[in-house]
């Protein structure tokens, strides 16, 4: 499933962290990758072509070519590098709009991943990733890999560097397109695979009247051994396929928040990954993370492969 994976590359030492750990993935899944740098035209723009009546600036066709000359030199010496690890590298550098240009790539390329990295930032300032992660995250239909930086050593990348991949499974046909590329993971690196359900709490409203629309809460004393032994039996199935096909898996059912317990499940263990299928409600060209994916994305401090719509 994973034969080429793209690494949208830039002159950050983030992307760079990103790098080393998608290529670790790369030689355990026998895949090739591209690194892809884009020089944003609109760095370059001509601030006064709006007096000559122009709508838009426009950047200088010579420097762009210069510059894009110039970061592709630089990217084939590391990929040169890169290729001693006997992991098979490409490299492409383009002008455009980032994340327009990140996405049709990937689809022209052909790729079966992207790995991206991200920052954790404040709910206040758009709250789950980088600009141009965000643009990508929401419009394209290949699976991504979204990965923080801060929370990669080296030391991570390396053999055992991905021990435990989580699959979130909610009952839906939706959730349980992740299980396939997440067999295919833990299959390439022989981690366990760990199929959760969350379990959630009844939520009741209460108003000055009785039960109404005021504040929340939760009932003090609430019996979910029912539904957790249900939630069992049905992820015992993808347990005993699992285990069918050879692998290591457990089912693992806990209570509460669903996005706080998938992230304290990835938590739990270090070298965790989150495999997880996502909503596809939006506009034409567009789609919204669920807001479980949402906050797992923001919160987790483990690498995240999101399976889009499309791709799903």
């Amino acid at each position: 499933m994973f034969r080429r994976i793209l690494v949208p590359v830039d002159s950050s030492e983030e992307s760079r962290t990103i790098l080393r750990w998608a290529v670790g993935l790369a030689k355990a899944t026998k895949s090739d990758v591209t690194l892809l740098s884009v020089v944003d035209t609109e760095d370059f723009a001509i601030v006064e072509a709006g007096a000559r009546g122009e709508e838009r600036p426009t950047a200088p066709k010579g420097v762009v070519t210069k510059i894009t000359a110039q970061v592709k030199a630089g990217l084939e010496a590391e990929a040169d590098e890169l290729r001693k690890t006997c992991v098979g590298i490409d490299v492409r550098v383009t002008a455009g709009s980032p994340a327009e240009t990140i996405v049709a790539e990937a689809t022209a390329i052909g790729v079966d991943l992207i790995a991206m990295s991200t920052r954790r930032e404040s709910a206040l300032a758009r709250g789950i990733l980088g600009s141009v992660t965000d643009r990508v995250l929401h419009s394209t239909s290949t699976p991504l890999l979204i990965l923080q930086p801060e929370d990669i050593t080296d030391e991570a990348v390396g053999t055992g560097f991905i021990q435990h991949v989580v699959v979130p499974l909610d009952g839906s046909t939706l959730s349980e397109t992740a299980v396939a590329p997440a067999t295919v993971l833990a299959q390439a690196t022989g981690a366990e695979l760990v199929f959760t359900e969350v379990v959630k709490l009844p939520v009741y409203g209460v108003d000055m009247g009785g039960v109404g629309y005021g504040s929340v809460h939760y009932a003090e004393v609430l019996d979910t051994k029912l539904q957790e032994e249900v939630a069992m039996r049905y992820l015992q199935g993808f347990v005993e396929d699992a285990e069918t096909a050879g692998l290591k898996a457990r089912a693992q059912v806990r209570v509460g928040n669903p996005s706080i317990q998938i992230v304290d499940e990835a938590a739990a263990t270090e070298g965790s990954v989150i495999v997880m299928a996502t909503h596809g409600a939006g506009g034409i060209k567009r789609w919204v993370v669920g807001s479980v994916t949402d906050k797992a994305i923001r919160t987790a401090h483990r690498p995240v492969l999101v399976i889009p719509p499309a791709a799903a």
